[in-house]
């Protein structure tokens, strides 16, 4: 078969084959081309919306100049205007390779797929990069004024491997005065006002279910599961109650209705993650997503919220002596209580600096930004305080025969030590120096205090 098509891009050709349909939906059936470079989508025309092609158009429109956003959002490339010689409308992308990408729901609908994906040599450490790359393309997206309106985890290719997704299903997006909503979304993503006063999706429900994806991905479960039953008598309005008007945060302090069981232990022992595994500043987003913000929209972090917390975050990992996870160094707990949240094991020694990184506003005023959990072998990068820095500074190394860490300098004329005292030193390049709780190190406004040397707990 052969389609024929309109592209405000030189390199889409205006006939393609295909072949198919591979897969066949409501909404409409899928093609791929022969050429294996094309997914071709052709809508029903009974369920076509009157201004379908028009706002199709529009899409095209915003697709351009997508920078960075190229390699993340499956945009489409294309309209259909014929199949085989008669009128029809569709849509044409690229073809995201399977593998090595698969839906997202292959790996996080519960622990059992991450288990597997473990035997499998995957680690922890790939789905926080899921993670982030998630919350990034939702930011790009929303970054161009508009909102998906269909987030969940089978709209999310993900390559394990690298931690690289691609959003799919882009011809249905809102731009307010634009493009109008055409779906809902997947129930236990979607937002609770839209199941309780129909609000039209917009990016305040798009936030929603980010927060949902990217909780699932990292804990392997929905936050918002219910666990009782709310109309034994229809089993269409209990969904609909308790993914709406009931909706709970399985977490909450104060109401424990839809608290897992097991929440707390080990995961690799029947457990199930619990949030507080997170970093300070993920658990605020958690609680601004699904205690704050569950009823009341404008209170859900922007998805650049949850990008920059995601990026910050990679500076907090920790590796298990014993499962060999990566995990959330958890320095806000006792340290008796520090332990890998997969298998269970204790945190033995020798155990990680940590740092608080500040950022120079003015001369007298200087910002806390994150914590960073550096052990050794650490590298010392210009992307802890900086996304896009390049700069490496040093590295970080224990001395067995003296149970210290020390700052190896790789930058000439750049790194300044400050000692409690307020004396300053400026370091050579190749120099090391022993890192002590209230050290401080300017790397050019940036700062880096040692809060904890690894060495002492009470």
């Amino acid at each position: 078969m052969r389609v024929e098509t309109l592209s405000p891009f030189s390199d889409i050709p205006r006939r393609i084959e295909i072949e198919g349909p591979v897969f066949a939906g409501g909404e409409g059936d899928v093609y791929f081309s022969r050429c294996g470079e094309f997914v071709v989508k052709i809508y029903h025309d009974q369920v076509l919306p009157r201004d379908k092609e028009k706002m199709l158009h529009r899409v095209l429109f915003l697709g351009k100049n997508l920078g960075e956003g190229s390699n993340l959002l499956c945009w489409p490339l294309a309209l259909v205007r014929e199949l085989e010689g008669k009128r029809k409308i569709g849509v044409v992308t690229k073809k995201i390779p399977r593998p090595p990408f698969r839906e997202l729901a292959d790996f996080i609908f519960s622990p059992r797929e991450f288990k597997k994906a473990v035997e499998n040599g995957a680690n922890w450490l790939q789905y926080l990069q899921v993670a982030h790359s998630i919350a990034k393309t939702v930011a790009i997206l929303h970054g161009k004024g508009c909102a998906h309106a269909d987030l969940h985890f089978k709209n999310f290719l993900v390559d394990i491997r690298t931690g690289r997704s691609v959003l799919i299903d882009l011809d249905g997006l809102v731009v307010p005065g634009f493009l109008p909503p055409q779906v809902a979304g997947m129930m236990p993503f979607m937002a609770p006002e839209i199941l309780i006063q129909r609000v039209s999706p917009s990016q305040k429900t798009d936030r929603h279910s980010l927060a949902v994806l990217l909780f699932h991905t990292l804990l392997f479960r929905n936050p918002l599961q219910p666990l009782i039953c709310y109309d034994p008598e229809d089993q269409e309005r209990d969904e609909k109650s308790g993914w709406g008007e009931k909706a709970l945060f399985s977490e909450h302090p104060f109401d424990f209705r839809h608290r897992p069981r097991s929440l707390g232990v080990p995961l690799f022992q029947r457990g199930t993650l619990s949030y507080t595994m997170l970093p300070p500043t993920l658990r605020t987003l958690v609680e601004r997503s699904f205690i704050e913000g569950l009823f009341m929209p404008e209170k859900r972090p922007l998805s650049r919220e949850w990008e920059r917390a995601l990026f910050a975050s990679f500076f907090s990992l920790w590796r298990c002596a014993r499962c060999y996870q990566y995990f959330f160094y958890p320095y806000w707990r006792h340290p008796g209580l520090r332990r890998c949240p997969f298998c269970g094991k204790q945190v033995t020694p020798p155990y990680p600096l940590v740092g608080i990184v500040y950022e120079q506003k003015s001369e007298e005023v200087a910002i806390q930004k994150e914590r960073v959990v550096l052990g050794h072998g650490f590298q010392v990068v210009g992307k802890m305080f900086h996304e896009q820095s390049k700069d490496i500074f040093g590295e970080i190394r224990f001395r067995d025969a003296e149970n210290v860490y020390v700052f190896q300098n790789f930058s000439p004329g750049i790194v300044t030590a400050f000692f409690p005292s307020s004396f300053g030193r400026r370091l050579e390049e190749g120099e090391e120096i022993v890192l002590a709780p209230g050290m401080i190190l300017d790397f050019g406004g940036w700062y880096l205090e040692v809060v904890e040397d690894g060495r002492f707990f009470p």
